[in-house]
């Protein structure tokens, strides 16, 4: 049994999937099902059941994931703990981020991260909320980066930015001062239109379902939903007036500055919420994870 076997081991138990393993770690597919399979004859038992469709551990090898963490981290912990005697800091960065700070908070963070580190590689992922915070849980991604909060006892989370969603329309749709600073309307005058919404999942359709439902509103309650799971399309698709759309203040500058868009605060509705950096609490995190953080967090 050695480390790469453990570190397979977990990658599949993750991912669900052994060919995305095998890209992830860089080697064929049948090299990641014979090291398995090698591992499984040596502990005598099966890990893996290959019987269905979907991947999936056996109690064996729900039971042995604990001890392959563990002792992962142990691992990780020593190479952190030698590592952090060298004057360069390096190694592989796994970074899973949601939508909009995947694409707004994060580039030029990576960019100057990257100016002071340049032996640390970097590898950024964006997905939904619900699955940066999967990949974080199951040691996927190092630290994840999402603009929601919940309750986890394996969860940290730190606050990195601020965020505020505006309502989003074509232009000229609302009589009022098209300034999203001053320009003020009521969710009830957003009813008649259709909404565009992001999939299940995505922090920004969370914050909004909740802050309607204390106005006793629901999605449904406007005259139709469009379901977009491409935040560009989105604003492509209220910018051709197909609806209006509630997004991230961030996200829309450039469609603001253009004349493409008008951006809304709605009264009594709150829309303001924190980007949070996440990591596991028991993982142990290299250097570059922990500067990359920490470099966050400053």
């Amino acid at each position: 049994m050695d480390f790469q076997q453990l570190k397979l081991f977990i990658s599949v138990a993750s991912l669900k999937s052994f060919s995305q393993t095998a890209e992830r770690m860089f080697i064929s597919q049948p090299s990641v099902s014979r090291y398995i399979k090698l591992l499984e004859e040596e502990l005598g038992v099966i890990l893996i059941d290959r019987s269905r469709s979907k991947i999936t551990l056996t109690d064996e090898g729900k039971r042995f994931m604990d001890y392959a963490q563990r002792l992962v981290n142990i691992q990780q912990e020593a190479v952190a703990e030698l590592s952090s005697k060298k004057e360069q800091i390096q190694g592989l960065l796994y970074i899973g981020a949601s939508t909009v700070p995947g694409l707004y908070l994060l580039p030029p963070k990576l960019a100057g991260f990257k100016k002071l580190h340049p032996q640390v590689e970097m590898n950024l992922t964006i997905l939904d909320s619900s699955a940066v915070l999967e990949n974080v849980l199951n040691y996927s991604f190092d630290l994840g980066f999402v603009g929601t909060v919940v309750e986890e006892k394996y969860f940290e989370f730190k606050p990195v930015g601020e965020d505020e969603l505006l309502l989003a329309a074509p232009p000229g749709l609302f009589p009022v001062k098209e300034d999203r600073a001053e320009a003020r309307i009521t969710i009830e005058d957003c009813l008649p239109y259709n909404l565009l919404v992001r999939e299940r999942g995505s922090a920004t359709r969370l914050l909004l379902e909740q802050a309607l439902r204390e106005c006793g509103l629901k999605l449904k309650d406007f005259k139709g939903l469009v379901y977009i799971s491409s935040l560009e399309g989105i604003k492509q698709a209220v910018r051709y007036g197909m609806g209006i759309s509630f997004l991230s203040s961030c996200s829309v500058e450039d469609y603001l500055r253009a004349g493409w868009l008008c951006g809304y605060r709605i009264e009594d509705l709150n829309l303001k919420r924190e980007f949070n950096l996440v990591y596991h609490r028991q993982r142990v995190q290299s250097q570059a994870a922990r500067e990359f953080a920490n470099y966050m967090l400053d």
